[in-house]
């Protein structure tokens, strides 16, 4: 399948192994300069003490490029859906709040599959040279 280049949001689709099924996030493609800073955040520097902050860059990045839920993959408190879609019935204003309170670890993992994990390399179509 080819990469689609614009602007549109892209849609991704994770087991959610804590509520057992799946979560469908959109998100929109980060920047080259997003992508830059990203990498760079990953580290802090300050004066002599270099430390990793993979988490905090995750939730931020994470959180600037989530664009939508899927409707009904996630539930209030209250059992009510939860929907990004400003036009469903079940749309709450704050839905993203929502979700980096919440469920920080599918802002991270969405971080991590844009940012960290886009390409591999398909092993089985790799050929030994010898």
């Amino acid at each position: 399948m080819p990469r689609i280049l614009s602007n549109e949001p892209c849609k991704v689709t994770f087991q959610d192994n804590i509520a057992g099924g799946n979560i469908t996030l959109e998100y929109t493609l980060p920047s080259a300069e997003d992508r830059i800073k990203y990498s760079n955040s990953m580290i802090s520097r300050k004066g002599r003490k270099v430390e990793a902050v993979y988490g905090e860059t995750r939730m931020k990045y994470g959180e600037k490029i989530l664009s939508g839920i899927k409707d009904g993959d996630f539930l209030k408190n209250d059992g009510t859906k939860l929907s990004s879609n400003p036009e469903s019935p079940a749309y709450n204003a704050d839905w993203k709040k929502m979700i980096v309170d919440f469920a920080p670890d599918v802002i991270a993992m969405l971080a991590m599959h844009v940012f960290e994990n886009a390409l591999t390399i398909n092993e089985t179509e790799l050929e030994d040279p010898i």
